[in-house]
Parts: C-alpha cells; structure tokens; sequence
C-alpha cells in the first residue's frame, strides 16, 4: 500500500476523497500555499518549517517523476492571523496551510494538546514527536477535530525539552517551597504535588517580571529561555527532564488538499511523514546549541538526582487519566488515544518515568 493509499484509509483523507469524488480541480491548479502562523518569522518552529517542509515537499515530489514545485508564501508575524485564530483561517480559506499553536485551539482541538498532561515520559524529541504523528496517521478519531474544523493534519513541529530556570539554587523538592514559577503554556498541573506556585505568562512579559522579581523562576524549554534578556534571566538551570511538548501542528484547508493533483497530494502526505523526525531533531538540535551559548553566558546547569525527580513524579496527580477521563466525558476515545500514545513511546525504547495510562508508580 502506497502512503496516500494509506492515509486515505484514515478518516481525515476519507473525508478529502469525498470532495474529490464531487468534482476536483485539474491537474494544473496553481502550487503556490499561503502558510499562516502566528509565531514570528524567526521563531525556531517557523524557521524549522521554512528550512525543512519545502525541501521535504520538492524531494517527494523529484522522486514521483512529476517535477511539480510548490510556492510557499509566509504569512508569519500575525500578519493574517494571530495564535488562536489561525485554525480559523485555515478553515475559512484565508491561508491555505496553518501552522497551529494547539495550546491556543484547545477548545477545537482538545485531543491535540496530550503531550501537555504527560510530562516525564521521554525526553527524546523524536519519540514525542512520532507518537503524536502516529495517532493522526493510525487512529481516525484523533482526526475528528480536524475533519471538523474543515482541514487536514499534515505534520506536528515538537520543541526541544523544557526545563526549570531559577534565580535561587533548586536541588530537592523542598527549596521549591514558596517559589513563584512562570509558565507560557497551560501545563500548571506540573507542579501539582509540590510547593511552588504557578503563573501564567507570555514569553514577552517574563523580561519584565524577572526585572522586577515577581517571579523566582519558569519552566520553559531551553530555545524560548535564551530569547530572554541575559540582564534579567536566572543563572540556574535543573535538568528536570519534564520532556519536549508538541505544540505546533501543521494543517491544510481540507478543501485545498482535495483540489491537488494526485500526485501532488501523495507527495504532500510523504512529505509530512519525512519532515516530523527531522523537524523535531532540529529543534532538539536548536535547544543543545543554546544550551551551550547560554553556558558560555554563565548559566549553571545540574542535573536533577534521580531519586528526588522521582519524589516530584510520584507527587503528581494521574495527569494522564485525568486528561483522558476529560476527552471522554466530551465524548471522544480518550483512554484509547493516551494509551495508543504510550504504546508507541514504549516501543520507540523509552521507559517512561510514569505510564500515565494507568495507575502504576514510576516505573524507573
């Protein structure tokens, strides 16, 4: 079975081969994509898309014989639409590729931010990123919020690990007591279960609350703390192994999608598939290279001890079942989505420090 074969065995291409079915465009359509993202045009995950999806498109494309190149016009910046409604614009037609932060599409995408409530699992980017890429090619109802905001899933860009930056020294689970702890995204529950307190607060603001020591710390992944003003930023970095999270996903106005020659679409889904790895390498690769400039700028890093960063992963909630039981209360497979996700983490050699897909204790 050939890759569009196969992903349209899948519910999202299923839907796309429906409206082909009720009257496709030909074959000379134009190959020029407006990509919408509200992310700045040198945000790592927009240079990643930009270095990496285009070259993995036209290489497809090269080995199908047909000799077809794409366009791809960056609309970055917010310029047409800013995180939140970029899912939006692509359903519309206003873009025709999205690159969707889900932290932001959480109410229309509320399978697509799993990696959010599963922290500790693997601190591969790689893994992360082929697990999330694995249930939308292999489960079609990770699909359904898709299908219904009128787009097809291409592609996820995972980030590179996140970790904990403090102003004071943070060893063992107690100094965290009383600690202020700013976090960008909605992964708050992280902390449950030990003392420190939790804020929520964009990336552009933590300047200013480190300035002012509202805050004592923020857990955010190594690419993100090295955009921050070297005055003002903590010089004390725990390797906590909280893990990447997959925060970007690629998507296509489904409509698009279906008005593509054939070729140009089994192209497009090889591609995809070709870009996951190599996109979340590349943002691992970036997280390392910051890590060392930020060394060089006097950022001391430590690794957490094994034994204290296992009393912080047996202090936390089920986050996984609790994230599961959710999806299934708003009537999606939840419990079959969480454990197809560990399944493949597993099988990728990972030991996850917590099978969040049952009850069991760390493992490791």
């Amino acid at each position: 079975m050939d890759r569009l074969t196969g992903r349209i065995a899948s519910t999202i291409a299923a839907t796309a081969l429906a409206l082909i079915a009720a009257g496709s465009a030909s074959a000379d359509q134009p190959n020029s994509f407006t990509v919408v993202s509200g992310l700045p045009a040198e945000h790592v995950a927009a240079r990643i898309f930009r270095e990496h999806f285009r070259a993995a498109v036209e290489q497809q494309m090269a080995e199908a014989g047909e000799g077809v190149a794409i366009r791809l016009r960056p609309a970055y910046d917010s310029t047409v639409a800013k995180h939140g409604d970029v899912l939006e614009a692509i359903a519309d037609g206003v873009g025709d590729i999205g690159i969707i932060a889900v932290d932001f599409e959480t109410r229309r995408l509320p399978l697509q931010n799993i990696s959010y409530h599963l922290p500790f699992t693997t601190t591969r980017c790689t893994v992360a990123a082929g697990a999330y890429h694995a249930l939308h090619t292999q489960l079609a109802e990770m699909n359904r919020p898709w299908r219904q905001a009128g787009q097809i899933y291409l592609a996820n860009i995972t980030t590179d690990g996140y970790g904990m930056f403090t102003a004071p020294t943070v060893k063992q689970i107690e100094e965290l007591r009383g600690l202020t702890l700013a976090v960008g995204v909605r992964i708050e529950p992280w902390l449950s279960g030990v003392a420190a307190d939790p804020v929520r607060l964009p990336l552009g603001q933590l300047d200013g609350a480190f300035e002012d020591e509202r805050v004592d710390g923020a857990i955010l992944p190594l690419t993100e703390f090295a955009e921050l003003d070297p005055e003002w930023r903590p010089n004390q970095y725990l390797m906590t192994e909280f893990g990447p999270l997959t925060s970007y996903a690629v998507s296509i106005n489904e409509r698009r999608f279906a008005d593509m020659p054939a070729a140009m679409r089994s192209a497009l889904l090889a591609a995809a598939d070709a870009f996951v790895p190599v996109a979340a390498q590349a943002y691992c690769d970036a997280g390392s290279s910051a890590l060392a400039e930020l060394k060089k700028d006097g950022l001391r890093a430590q690794r957490f001890f094994r034994s204290r960063r296992e009393e912080w992963v047996v202090a936390l909630p089920p986050l996984g079942q609790l994230w599961a039981d959710a999806r299934e209360a708003e009537g999606y497979a939840g419990k079959e989505i969480l454990s197809a996700y560990m399944d493949h983490v597993r099988a990728a050699g990972e030991r996850p420090k917590r099978n969040w897909d049952s009850e069991l204790a760390p493992t490791n």
